[in-house]
Formats: structure tokens, C-alpha cells, sequence
């Protein structure tokens, strides 16, 4: 599957009679009017899996002033900053293929043979049947240059103005300079589209960003009959973006204590977020989604598959699709709403008690809106959204042959419309009593999300929400951490239980196997997971301003992800769940 950008796509795909393995004696060809060739699947086990490797150089250096002074006898301290920082990566890839040598290897011996290394290729047998002299003419060696530098520059000053009947006015104000650059040098047979045939071309992109801020923080009350202490936060922030313009920003927080062992909290913020380098600017990719088209089989007689260029008797020859995304110069930044409520109670009858010696419980409702929310469109919603309404955008976005087969499909970045969620946030942190055994704590964390709706350009809902699955992405109605530590003189020991909760998709065309877990609903459930991690810390102060080394495994039981069926290629979702296997490391870190 090579798409239909290059000359070696496999729209133009010819299988030759003379082809040494080709079993039928005539041309195979996607070309023509009358094609003989819709599809040939073939899994090259013989290769070995994809690999990638990544090889980067960071550098950072920083400074910076900082001082005191008075004014009216009040102490003010100040600050300037300088950072500058590069980090080069270099990309190495195998476990591809060429697709331009591919199909060189599949035509004419004749013509292959006048070219240097290529060995007519066999598709037709099974395992075991690609030599190592085929995959050594098909399989390349991938290797892409990136690079992104930031440099900045900041000033800042904070104080208290002057007091009120409640308490000192604190002060902070700033300002800010940065300038971002990315790029990114894809390999030559990437740039000439040799490589999964999407070309790639030479990405060079900059913004730069000049930005105040003014914060006060302003004390209503203290000691009444109505509680301890209550505040109110404001902050406001201009930014000057020099792709987009200028944009104002503000928050609004107020702090309420009524006794000593609670506290509550409220704030209203609004949020600007432009887009990144890669965002705006980056070339095109592929990479293959799982879409079930929905004219296959006796659907494609109903007028709306017919409108969309379905012939009848038409049948989905792969559900795996080519998709091509990409940056896009004309997105616009992405604003936002929140709204926070929360508490915290620590009760003071648990605190050095014989069973606690701290214990604090919190709860916070939050609620978010984002506009103009930059993502890539779902692929297999466009193609519903297509066929249902006929819209114009959504059917603009893939294409059919003659024979209603999608030979290209495009889902560039764009700002989609609206993100609507809500939720509850809860978390949990008791100490134990320390022993001469040391001390044992515990934290908990969890979500709970009620709502997550996105709004597309065109004002129809997406198909995502809480516990749903869909193309490789997922928001899980409940998730939750529970760390256990032991601290014992220099060492420390934490064990980390991380629990994601069950999640439904469409059996994406698995209805009636036994791995869909009901095919009358279309409903296939990907179980709730939890992974375990470890790791043991020693510290000690004796060198330099402090070491700590530290060891440890994440997924000490080895778990595997839930399958996924509506996932691309590797059957489950990396985005949810952790890669398969377990993860071990070893860090040292140094305090100067």
C-alpha cells in the first residue's frame, strides 16, 4: 500500500507475466480500464519487525541577576533571566520498505536486472520465501535529521504594595521573550517519496513571543466568625505572537479557609495556545488507519453510497487505509475557559495521632472549554460524517477509483471547533507514624471524567466521549495512581499501581468472531488494566550538594494491553497503555 502520491503508488502497480513469480502467466495491473489487480496483502515476516532508534544532543545554558531592594520600607526583589538551549536528534529507521524498489523487484526481470542490486521479488509464497537478496534490495536504512532551539529572555519583579484592612497587597509583575525554530531533514529516499510514497520535503519554521504579566494577590479577611482567612487572586497576560498578533488573558481565583483543617478554592482562567512549529509546519506523513467503510457489502445499493461514486456489488478490499496528515500554515491558535472548584481537609485529630502522622483528603470539580481545538480530524468519522450528510469538507477529504475502492484518504491538522469536558478530581496523601523501621506513606490520585464532547468544524458531535475507544486514542472514564513509599535513613523504596478502567469500541469488521466481544452491538470491551511499577532510591548529601541513585521497573508483571480492534498495526493503543513488555532503568542524578 503506497498511496497515490509518487509514480510508484500502487495505483500504477504491474506485476510482469515475466516476473519469475507471478503464478498466472499475464500482467497483474492496478492501471488501465481494465484492472486485473485490486489487492495483494503480503506481511514480510521475513524482515523482522519495524525498529527505531533515536539518537539526541541536548545542550542548555542559563543565567540570570537577582536583587533586593526598598521602597517605603517595604523589600522588593527583582530578577533577569537568559537561557538558551539546542537539542539534534538524529532518527534511524528499519523494518520499511522501498516502495519504488519494490516496484522494480515485481516488474519486468529484463528492466531489473539492468539496475544495480535489484533481484525480482517473490509475493507469492509463503514465510520463509523473500531472500535475504530480496530484502536487501527492498528493505532501506532510514535515517532523518532534526533540530529545535529556544532562546529566552525574562524579567521579573514582586513585592507588596501596600496594605489594606485585611493585610499587605502582594505585587508580581514580568515580561518575557522567546523565540522558537524547529527543523527537520527527512532522509533523501523519503524526500524523492521512495519511503512508505509519502514524499516529505525540508521543514524550516520560526515564531518568537514577547509577553507581560501583572499579578495581585489581595486579602479580604482574616480571623472572623466566618473563618480563618479569605483571598481573591487576579492575573493578567498579554502575548504578542509573531505568527498570530497580540491576545489578552486573565485568571480569577478566590481562597477560602474556614477553619484551620479545610480549605477551599475556586478559580476562572482563560487559556491561549498557539500552534507549535510542527503544527504549522510540518510535511506530510502517512500512517495506516483502521476504517470500516460504511457502503461495504449491500449497503453500497443505497442512494447516499451511490452519490458518493460506490458501484453495486461493492466490497471494502482492505479496511486498513493509507492516511496522510500534515501541519497546516492557516491554523489558528486554540483559546480556552476554565472553571475550578475544589477542598482540602486535613483533620487535625489524624494528624500525629497513633495510626497517622498527617492525613490530607481533596476533591476538585474542574471544567474546560477549548476552541479552535487543533487536532488531526478522526478518519473514520469524516467518512461517516460523508456519508450520512453529505458534507461538503468531510467528502472533499478521501477519494474513490472506479471501482469505489478509497485510494486516498488526507486528514491535515485543523482547528476543529470545540472541546467540551468536566470531571472530578480526587487525591489522597497519608503518613504513617514514623518507627525505627522508617516511615511508610501512601498517595492517591484519581479522575473521573463525566463529559468529553468534541464539536467538529461543522458542528456535529464526534464519536468520542468517556470509555470509548476510537482510532488509537481514548479518554478512560476513571483512572487512578495509588504510590506506596517506605523512607528508611537514605533509602527510599516506592511501589506505583496505576489502574485505567474498561473501554468500549466498534468491533471495527470483526462482527462475528469471537475475539468481538458482542457483534449484534458492534461493541467489542477492552478490559480494565492495571500495571505495577517499582523502584528503590539511595541518597545521601556527602557529595557535591547531593547523589541519588536510583533502579527500578515499570510493569513488574509484564502486562499486556488489551486488544484493540479498531487500532492500526499493532493491535492496541499506545497513547492509553504502556509499550508490551517490562521497562527497566537506572538513573543517577547530581545536585552542584
Amino acid at each position: 500500500d503506497a498511496g497515490v502520491y509518487n509514480d510508484w503508488a500502487e495505483t500504477k502497480l504491474v506485476i510482469s507475466a515475466n516476473n519469475p513469480y507471478n503464478p498466472f502467466g499475464f500482467d497483474l495491473t492496478t492501471m488501465g480500464a481494465n484492472p486485473n489487480l485490486f489487492l495483494l496483502g503480503r506481511r514480510p515476516v521475513e524482515g523482522g519487525p519495524r525498529r527505531y532508534e533515536q539518537d539526541v544532543k541536548t545542550w542548555y545554558a542559563a543565567g540570570g541577576l537577582d536583587g533586593v531592594f526598598e521602597v517605603n520600607q517595604r523589600t522588593w526583589n527583582w530578577d533577569v533571566n537568559v537561557m538558551s538551549s539546542e537539542s539534534k536528534a538524529t532518527q534511524t529507521n528499519t523494518g520499511s520498505y522501498n516502495i519504488k524498489h519494490i516496484n522494480q523487484a515485481l516488474g519486468d526481470p529484463a528492466a531489473c536486472a539492468a539496475i544495480a542490486g535489484c533481484v525480482p521479488l517473490n509475493l507469492f509464497g509463503g514465510p520463509g520465501t523473500i531472500t535475504p537478496e530480496m530484502l536487501a534490495w527492498i528493505s532501506p536504512i532510514v535515517r532523518d535529521r532534526s533540530k529545535n532551539t529556544l532562546s529566552l529572555g525574562s524579567a521579573n519583579i514582586t513585592g507588596e504594595l501596600f496594605d489594606i484592612w485585611a493585610g499587605p497587597v502582594s505585587f508580581a509583575a514580568g515580561a518575557e521573550w522567546r523565540r522558537y525554530k524547529g527543523e527537520y531533514h527527512p532522509d533523501p529516499i523519503t524526500i524523492a517519496g521512495e519511503y512508505n510514497g509519502v514524499p516529505s520535503g525540508v521543514t524550516i519554521g520560526s515564531y518568537s513571543v514577547k509577553e507581560a504579566y501583572v499579578e495581585l494577590d489581595v486579602p479580604l479577611a482574616r480571623e472572623g466568625f466566618w473563618g480563618k482567612s479569605l483571598d481573591l487572586s487576579i492575573a493578567g497576560r498579554y502575548s504578542d505572537y509573531s505568527t498570530f498578533g497580540g491576545t489578552n488573558t486573565g485568571k480569577i481565583g478566590l481562597r477560602w479557609q474556614p477553619a484551620d483543617e479545610l480549605l477551599l478554592r475556586m478559580s476562572f482562567a482563560q487559556g491561549f495556545r498557539a500552534p507549535s512549529i510542527g503544527e504549522l509546519y510540518g510535511t506530510l506523513s502517512r500512517f495506516d488507519a483502521t476504517i470500516v467503510d460504511p457502503c461495504n457489502n449491500a449497503a453500497s445499493t443505497t442512494p447516499k453510497c451511490v452519490a458518493d461514486g460506490v458501484p453495486p456489488g461493492y466490497e471494502q478490499a482492505n479496511p486498513q487505509i493509507s492516511v496522510v496528515t500534515s501541519g497546516n500554515r492557516d491554523l489558528q491558535p486554540e483559546e480556552s475557559r476554565s472553571f475550578m472548584a475544589g477542598a482540602v481537609w486535613s483533620p487535625s485529630w489524624a494528624e500525629d495521632s497513633s495510626w497517622a502522622s498527617k492525613l490530607d483528603l481533596g476533591v476538585t470539580f474542574y471544567r474546560h472549554t477549548i476552541d479552535k481545538a487543533i487536532q488531526a480530524p478522526d478518519a473514520q468519522a469524516i467518512m461517516d460524517r460523508c456519508i450520512d450528510t453529505r458534507d461538503a469538507v468531510a467528502c472533499a477529504s478521501y477519494t474513490r477509483n472506479d471501482r469505489g475502492q478509497i485510494v486516498r484518504f488526507e486528514d491535515i491538522l485543523a482547528n476543529l471547533g470545540t472541546i467540551n469536558t468536566s470531571g472530578w478530581d480526587f487525591n489522597a496523601h497519608w503518613l504513617l507514624p514514623e518507627t525505627g523501621w522508617g516511615q511508610l506513606g501512601f498517595d492517591w490520585k484519581a479522575t473521573w471524567v463525566t463529559r468529553y464532547e468534541l464539536i467538529n468544524e461543522s458542528g456535529q458531535p464526534e464519536p468520542k466521549g468517556p470509555g470509548i475507544e476510537v482510532s488509537d486514542s481514548s479518554i478512560p472514564e476513571w483512572s487512578s495512581t495509588l504510590a506506596t513509599n517506605w523512607d528508611f535513613r537514605n533509602w527510599n523504596v516506592n511501589w506505583t499501581m496505576r489502574y485505567i478502567d474498561r473501554l468500549r469500541e466498534s468491533c471495527a469488521g470483526a462482527n462475528g468472531f469471537a475475539i468481538c466481544t458482542d457483534s449484534v452491538a458492534d461493541q467489542h470491551w477492552l478490559g480494565a488494566t492495571t500495571y505495577h511499577d517499582a523502584q528503590v532510591s539511595w541518597r545521601t548529601d556527602a557529595w557535591m550538594k547531593g547523589v541519588k541513585v536510583s533502579v527500578g521497573v515499570n510493569n513488574v508483571f509484564d502486562k499486556n494491553p488489551p486488544i484493540c480492534l479498531s487500532c492500526t498495526l499493532n493491535g492496541y493503543d499506545p497513547g492509553t497503555y504502556d509499550l508490551p513488555g517490562r521497562y527497566t532503568y537506572a538513573k543517577l542524578s547530581m545536585d552542584f
